[in-house]
């Protein structure tokens, strides 16, 4: 009886475990299943660095499934499927592609039609794909089978079948780097079998634009990126506009006009607008507005997609202008332009780039008249007037406004104008429409009280172009007989733009006082006669007092 006992107490410690496992383990079926790994993916790959698809997001509509072996293919889609249900298959699908039953009600396979088959691969073409691509745009909507935003310059749509697949997104520009100006990339078709990889099919145009010469010559007037030029009135200035040809895909028209506007002391050479496209000559002319100081030139789309060019050739807009005689005072000149593009293959909107602007600059002159002892001090009165050596490199030409047509003349010394400094210790009136070259000041009348400056002050204008090839900067170098002048620098900055005024160097001149000089006046021979009286009025008090002792 102890032996079954004991056997009995195992058996329903063993059924008492199994129980306890029961719990354990669930039934597999009663448990949600993991879900799978994606299998299928696009990848999305811009390389295009005038444009980005950062923070865009990509997506992918199933269109057929397909079933492939090597080089292989069946393609088919099912019935619930809504480019199969919805209004696409009688407007799209139908024109390209015949549905055949299967022995499942809900599957239909498909073909190309006879009608549409290319003769050598008996597929689609290449140009009805892009045909089908773009007629499927407006019903590729809502979710799609798979969709994922760009953290960088690739982003990968993981799926979760095989199939034909359509892909749609946006590209935003890269100038400026922050844009938030979108561009609609023409929709990819592709197959994931099992990845695809694919680049967005949209383009951004980008435009620069530069100085190239003055009066005809590539000169050091020019700073290097030519973004600036000194130039003065009658001056040649001439100027470029530099782009490419858009990548046209999806297009069956695009817009490509260049906007071009002056401010009032430039004037457009009408005959000298020239057009390339890839080297090429295209005859187009520019439209003027009505005061003449802008223009547009729009390049047709029979002209961007001639089979001779391709996208990325670069496209040469070239014209000049001429410096006339409203420029150069205070202000300087400024030449704008953008481009406005095309943004979408699916409708008439448009982008415009951000402007590009050029400057045509004179420099401006002024001086701080100072105390030599005091720099703090600041002397009115002084009277200046400047001159430049001429070609033969001994007669001095004498600075003279020519205040009838606003610009520079030279002339005799009798002429010259002159520049006085106020309480500020400034010139009241700057000396303007300088430009690079060599130049002395001379001081005619010296602040009361002050020393006359003995020899000139040499001033030397150079101009350099600043490491970021966005401003530049001119300086101004000044001798050092008898006064001493600060290198004045001034910078094209934002400000100094959107002011609009000409650059001016400043520099520190000093004069000095001269310490007093013993007088040669006096009060003369008075203190003789003074002093005279005094001994004589003295020699008379002491006789008297003597008579007086002499008597007592």
């Amino acid at each position: 009886m102890k032996q079954i006992k004991k056997m009995m107490a195992l058996v329903l410690a063993m059924v008492m475990t199994l129980a306890m496992g029961i719990t354990v383990f669930a039934d597999p079926a009663q448990e949600p299943e993991e879900p799978a790994a994606a299998t299928y993916s696009i990848t999305v790959t811009n390389d295009n660095t005038a444009m980005s698809i950062i923070g865009k997001t990509y997506t992918a509509y199933k269109l057929f499934d397909v079933t492939y072996d090597g080089t292989n293919y069946a393609y088919s889609i099912k019935t619930d499927n809504p480019f199969y249900s919805g209004a696409a298959k009688a407007a799209v699908l139908d024109t390209y592609f015949d549905f055949t039953d299967t022995s499942d009600a809900t599957v239909k396979t498909v073909t190309v039609k006879t009608a549409k088959q290319d003769a050598t691969t008996k597929t689609l073409s290449a140009d009805d794909v892009r045909k089908l691509a773009d007629a499927l745009q407006p019903y590729a909507t809502g979710t799609g089978a798979g969709s994922a935003q760009a953290t960088a310059e690739t982003v990968t749509i993981n799926l979760d079948e095989a199939g034909y697949y359509i892909v749609t997104g946006t590209v935003k520009p890269t100038d400026p780097a922050n844009s938030d100006k979108e561009v609609v990339s023409a929709v990819i078709l592709d197959n994931a079998d099992p990845t695809a990889e694919v680049k967005p099919k949209a383009s951004v145009p980008t435009l620069n634009k530069k100085i190239t010469k003055v009066d005809n010559a590539t000169t050091d007037l020019l700073d290097d990126k030519g973004k600036a030029a000194v130039a003065k009135v009658g001056s040649v200035v001439s100027y470029e506009l530099d782009s490419v040809v858009p990548d046209l895909t999806g297009y069956s028209d695009y817009t490509f006009t260049f906007e071009d506007k002056l401010t009032g002391g430039l004037d457009y050479v009408k005959d000298s607008f020239a057009l390339t496209i890839k080297g090429a000559t295209e005859n187009i002319a520019p439209t003027f507005a009505a005061d003449k100081k802008s223009f547009t030139l729009t390049i047709p789309y029979d002209t961007l997609s001639k089979a001779a060019y391709t996208k990325g050739d670069a496209i040469v807009l070239t014209y000049n202008c001429t410096v006339n005689d409203s420029a150069l005072t205070y202000d300087f000149e400024n030449n704008t332009a953008d481009l406005v593009y095309s943004k979408s293959p699916y409708d008439t909107t448009t982008n415009k780039t951000p402007e590009k602007k050029t400057y045509v600059i004179d420099l401006n002159l002024d001086v701080d008249k100072i105390d030599g002892s005091n720099s703090s001090k600041h002397l009115d009165g002084a009277e200046f007037k400047l001159y430049r050596t001429a070609a033969d490199g001994t007669t001095k030409e004498y600075y003279i406004w020519d205040t009838t047509n606003n610009k520079v003349t030279w002339g005799t010394e009798a002429n010259a104008d002159v520049f006085t400094t106020g309480t500020t210790g400034k010139l009241s009136q700057q000396v303007r429409g300088l430009d690079k070259g060599n130049y002395f000041l001379v001081e005619t009348k010296a602040p009361k009280g002050y020393n006359l400056m003995k020899d000139p002050v040499a001033v030397v204008i150079n101009v350099e172009e600043d490491a970021n090839g966005e401003k530049v900067t001119y300086s101004a170098t000044y001798g050092e007989e008898d006064a001493t002048m600060t290198n004045g620098e001034v910078n094209l900055t934002a400000a100094t733009q959107s002011s609009g005024k000409q650059p001016v160097a400043t520099g520190a001149i000093e004069n000095n006082s001269g310490a007093e000089l013993p007088s040669t006046g006096g009060i003369g021979t008075t203190i003789f006669y003074v002093i005279g009286a005094i001994l004589v009025l003295g020699a008379g008090i002491l006789l008297v007092t003597r008579r007086r002792m002499n008597a007592n």
